[in-house]
């Protein structure tokens, strides 16, 4: 177990270091200046599409259902490497029409509809907050994890002023509110909240990678050793092809591969947040080779943890944090902890700027330029108005 003070600490020292660099990025434009620098944070940015199920859950589903855990991985990469020049003109025409969300780019191609727009923006609203909460609660499962060996029983019998997930949720919410809705242009580039985003990307991959580097080389002697282990455990045939079920793997892949761009998160990352539609170029190469580097490791810890756990006294979802903690590696815990915490809040930010850009711009405004009882014409300071609304 660790010090749960220890684990808060290190939080806000971690949340704190966010601040600095959203607002650095905000404050010296210089590294967007060069080629190098905007390619670099444009092509970490896109690695928000994982999330806290992409670094707990990929190793959980594949403890439970072998290879099945693939499609979340193999649909962007797909994506990214066959359909680059489709990305590239849905950039171009997103930045000719100052698109601000996937419901304003979907709508403007077909005549401007406001009902599409609206239809658009209510469903990414019901299907994505309770994605949201999901990641808050990962952050909270972690944090139980760390502190008392295992997540709880039922989350809601914890006492709202100890859910970590309140906290995370109230931080979260202020970084969105000084980086991600500062300005009334919803089209203007955030380039610190994209620096702090692409930091995140890093931070998880180092993360994931160190996990696995120890699961495989540390507690295994390598790739071969863990198939060799598997199969005395008469564990290797669940993590064989012939364990995958075709249809529900190709439609999951599907459904992974319309994610990267459908997504409103995915869509700010690669077409409003762009600033050169070359970018692309280096990115779809980049996100793939990130997404094959976690998906490498995701078969060692899955199987380290159903060696370690096979009378399931621990949760699939939680071996990421779990294997650590009972090879004596707090450390390693620790950095896991921050890991699922940069890919739960990555995705929360983000998604929560497109949530409220398309809600304010897409539902409220029309609402109100509409109402006969309220003369917008009154209002001095408009700007301000509209960003409190976005808020």
């Amino acid at each position: 177990m660790i010090s749960g003070w220890l684990i808060i600490s290190i939080s806000a020292l971690y949340i704190g270091l966010l601040f600095t660099i959203a607002y650095l990025g905000d404050k010296r434009s210089t590294l967007y200046q060069r080629d190098f620098g905007r390619t670099v944070v444009y092509s970490l940015s896109l690695a928000v599409y994982c999330t806290s199920w992409t670094f707990y859950g990929a190793v959980g589903t594949a403890a439970r259902s072998g290879l099945q855990f693939m499609p979340i991985y193999l649909g962007p990469i797909l994506v990214m490497l066959l359909a680059g020049p489709f990305l590239q003109r849905m950039i171009v025409i997103a930045r000719r029409n100052n698109s601000t969300s996937i419901a304003d780019f979907i709508a403007t191609r077909y005549g401007k509809s406001t009902t599409l727009a609206v239809v658009i923006s209510l469903l990414a609203v019901v299907g994505i907050l309770p994605y949201i909460a999901l990641q808050l609660k990962a952050v909270s499962m972690g944090y139980a994890v760390l502190t008392q060996g295992a997540p709880p029983s039922d989350f809601n019998q914890v006492p709202l002023l100890q859910d970590t997930a309140l906290y995370v949720a109230l931080s979260m919410a202020a970084f969105t509110i000084l980086f991600g809705t500062r300005d009334i242009d919803a089209t203007e580039h955030h380039q610190g909240m994209m620096q702090a985003i692409a930091f995140e990307s890093v931070v998880k991959l180092i993360a994931f990678v160190a996990v696995g580097s120890f699961v495989t080389w540390g507690l295994f002697g390598g790739i071969g050793d863990v198939v060799v282990r598997l199969e005395e455990a008469h564990l290797l045939e669940s993590f064989s092809l012939s364990a995958v079920e075709p249809w529900s793997f190709t439609t999951q892949t599907l459904l992974a591969a319309l994610a990267i761009f459908c997504l409103p998160r995915q869509f700010h990352t690669i077409a409003v947040e762009n600033y050169q539609p070359r970018d692309m170029r280096i990115a779809r190469w980049a996100l793939p080779a990130y997404l094959i580097i976690l998906t490498f490791f995701v078969v060692p810890i899955a199987a380290a943890g159903l060696l370690m756990y096979s009378s399931g006294t621990l949760d699939g979802d939680t071996f990421v944090l779990g294997i650590p903690l009972a090879s004596g590696e707090n450390w390693l815990g620790v950095l896991a902890f921050i890991g699922g915490a940069s890919a739960a809040t990555g995705m929360v930010i983000v998604s929560t700027v497109t949530l409220s850009t398309m809600v304010s711009n897409e539902i409220i405004l029309p609402l109100l330029l509409r109402s006969r009882r309220l003369d917008l014409s009154g209002q001095r300071n408009f700007e301000a108005w509209l960003l409190g609304i976005r808020r």
